[in-house]
């Protein structure tokens, strides 16, 4: 008999708008629903939108792909008690929690969840940081935060918990937050590896930049600009994502509006995921200094997809250069390392790139390895 997960996260397919953490979730109910009875509740729509999204009925059971029910919750204060009419519905024997600062997918379904298990003591609760305890993610609204992971110490819900990490890097980051003791479990997400996708041919002194990722400060995309500034090859950044951060993105914009002439900046807005093949053939080398990934999707697509990847050393592919696959860039100098990074691929002639690319899809095949996760994750979700 399979065992019954049920799973919180603010956004689940159609909604893409919130990155890695939706996809980290599809790939995750695509690759264990052979083994689990899955229900996914969510919000009824897309990030930053307050319309229910198309071709979806809310506050009712659908099926997702035969793979999973999901419920698109019109959520609200007044319709909390929902919560308790799902989990006797489903009944769980595993609650997988994703995030921290959402009040009604976060916070209230572990406060029932923490209620549940008083009747049902073999159920486990499962927490996912989702890499909101990184030390890049709390510098942004720091204090807010900090209040409000106090009061969670406070109620005692840090111990009520398993943690779920995806890395030892962010368990760290965990127990610096919540406190030596906690209880924390690393398993790293379920990758979308990708066929090779090619790009526009290589020619020694120009270069093709392609990013796709939400607009906001955690991905450095101003830093970027700033190195392209300086830079003297022909440069185009092909830039994809919706903006989070409108005042970021305005002084991304003043910073494009004073680029040399030989750099090029195109921004294509967002992108929906039929569409990331064909975004993915404008490109040759992905770039995203971001402040902290706690594991980064869109890295792992670029590299399945034979794209050369300058990131940083805050993300789980610090070792890039040792496997001739890009470049991390350590965060106290992100702007001497987007210049030389950049620079070093523009220089680099087609036959020196087709390694780079090839090396990059041997990297990032090696690195994941999707039937270890499967049995990962079961211990993880049986409290092992």
């Amino acid at each position: 008999m399979k065992k019954r997960l049920l799973l919180f996260y603010d956004h689940f397919y159609p909604s893409f708008k919130a990155g890695g953490p939706t996809q980290s979730l599809v790939n995750l109910v695509r690759e264990l629903h052979e083994d689990y009875e899955i229900s996914v509740v969510c919000k009824h729509h897309e990030m930053g939108e307050i319309q229910p999204m198309k071709g979806i009925e809310v506050n009712t059971w659908i099926n997702w792909e035969s793979k999973a029910k999901v419920y698109y919750w019109k959520y609200g204060w007044n319709e909390k008690d929902q919560l308790k009419t799902i989990f006797s519905t489903v009944d769980p024997d595993v609650v997988f929690i994703n995030g921290i600062y959402s009040l009604y997918f976060n916070l209230l379904p572990l406060w029932y969840a923490v209620g549940y298990k008083k009747i049902k003591p073999t159920l486990s609760v499962i927490l996912s940081a989702r890499g909101m305890l990184h030390a890049g993610a709390l510098s942004q609204k720091s204090f807010k935060k900090k209040i409000y992971l106090h009061l969670f110490r406070l109620l005692g819900l840090h111990k009520a918990v398993t943690w779920h990490a995806t890395d030892a890097n962010e368990a760290a980051y965990i127990r610096a937050t919540m406190g030596a003791s906690v209880l924390v479990k690393e398993a790293a997400n379920f990758p979308n590896l990708l066929p090779v996708v090619q790009g526009p041919e290589k020619k020694t002194g120009e270069l093709f930049l392609g990013t796709i990722a939400l607009i906001s400060p955690m991905k450095n995309h101003l830093e970027v600009l700033k190195a392209l500034a300086v830079c003297n090859n022909p440069v185009t950044w092909h830039i994809f994502g919706p903006v989070k951060d409108e005042g970021y993105w305005k002084l991304c914009k003043e910073q494009i509006s004073q680029l040399p002439q030989h750099i090029s900046i195109n921004y294509h807005g967002e992108l929906t995921p039929h569409l990331l093949k064909q975004a993915m053939q404008q490109f040759q080398v992905f770039i995203m200094p971001s402040k902290s990934e706690n594991f980064g999707h869109a890295l792992v697509e670029a590299l399945s997809a034979g794209k050369p990847v300058i990131t940083t050393t805050t993300t789980p592919f610090a070792d890039l250069e040792q496997n001739g696959c890009g470049m991390a860039i350590d965060p106290a100098e992100v702007q001497n390392g987007l210049i030389n990074s950049i620079r070093f691929f523009a220089e680099m002639n087609k036959t020196d790139f087709e390694k780079s690319s090839a090396a990059a899809v041997t990297y990032i095949h090696q690195k994941m390895n999707p039937e270890q996760l499967k049995k990962t994750y079961d211990q993880i979700f049986a409290g092992a």
